[in-house]
């Protein structure tokens, strides 16, 4: 459900992602990007920016660089492949140098604009003081349906998501949550750190597998309080509108859904137990997963299909 921050005095350390394209030729950006920075000083004095190295080799955050304002920031450069991978670097230069620190706010610095809702600010300050939640994800709306971030969850993520784990799929949306990729995450570093260590990491979707990780199969139910905060209407960088970003996108939650299947479902082989049972087993597993990917890849063409009709490519 969603909640309201706690007035409540909590250690918390704010990360902010640098715009992979910079915002040198996008002011709607760069005063989104300074705004976040000046909302988090309010719960952390020098907030972290993670600046992506190859951003900097492009000069395409020059101008960031020389702004006086940088210096009151702790900001840690690193090479990642895109965006997603920063998010890594980020925790774990936090869980690394701060380990006093009990939750870690992640925000976004790439977005263009705000859809016509001036509530959002006000929506993400309080989101950024959310102490009463183990997971707090941001959730919100998108100007535009044609946008990537809503052509990829609507024929993409949504669907994959309710084929290879239903159960989760129908919790996720009762939360109530519409952007189980939300790059908005507030959570305790004690949870973060068990869901890094103890799992499989991801460079990309990492809330959707933080969410896949966060599940009791066993008691089908959630192990963690997980809350969702509404933020209001947002866009994503128009540069990301096109056909080959959505299907890259649409791929890679497909791998990485088929994998955690795979690797949550295999059935576990016991000492006591005799090698034809476990036989018995993995042939029924095997079956359930062929029978999975076939589906999968039905939802797949449909998805390559409408997108290109949607895009008129």
């Amino acid at each position: 459900m969603a909640i309201q921050p706690e007035n409540k005095s909590i250690n918390s350390k704010p990360i902010i992602i640098f715009p992979y394209q910079g915002y040198e030729n996008n002011k709607k950006c760069e005063w989104y990007f300074w705004w976040t920075v000046d909302r988090c000083k309010k719960i952390d004095p020098k907030p972290i920016v993670v600046l992506p190295r190859d951003t900097v080799i492009r000069q395409e955050a020059a101008s960031f660089i020389k702004d006086e304002r940088y210096k009151t920031l702790e900001v840690v450069q690193t090479w990642s492949v895109d965006t997603c991978q920063t998010w890594l670097a980020g925790w774990g230069h936090v869980l690394d140098n701060y380990p006093e620190v009990e939750r870690i706010v992640q925000i976004p610095g790439d977005i263009d604009y705000v859809d016509e809702d001036v509530g959002f600010y006000d929506s993400l300050g309080g989101f950024i003081e959310i102490t009463n939640s183990d997971i707090a994800i941001g959730d919100f709306r998108t100007g535009d349906q044609y946008s990537a971030k809503s052509l990829v969850d609507t024929y993409g993520t949504y669907s994959l998501l309710a084929n290879w784990f239903p159960e989760i799929s129908r919790s996720i949306r009762s939360l109530p949550l519409n952007r189980p990729r939300s790059e908005f995450l507030n959570i305790k570093t004690s949870v973060l750190r068990d869901l890094l260590i103890n799992n499989r990491n991801f460079a990309y979707e990492q809330t959707l597998n933080f969410l896949i990780k966060s599940w009791n199969y066993e008691e089908t139910k959630w192990k963690y309080n997980i809350s969702t905060s509404c933020l209001g209407t947002l866009s994503d960088n128009k540069s990301f509108r096109n056909y080959r970003a959505c299907i890259d996108q649409t791929e890679r939650i497909e791998r990485m859904l088929s994998l955690l299947w795979r690797e949550i479902k295999a059935p576990k082989r016991s000492n006591s137990g005799s090698d034809k049972k476990f036989e018995e087993q993995y042939t029924v597993f095997s079956n359930e997963y062929d029978k999975l990917s076939t589906k999968s890849n039905g939802i797949m063409d449909t998805a390559r299909t409408t997108l290109r009709a949607l895009l008129g490519v």
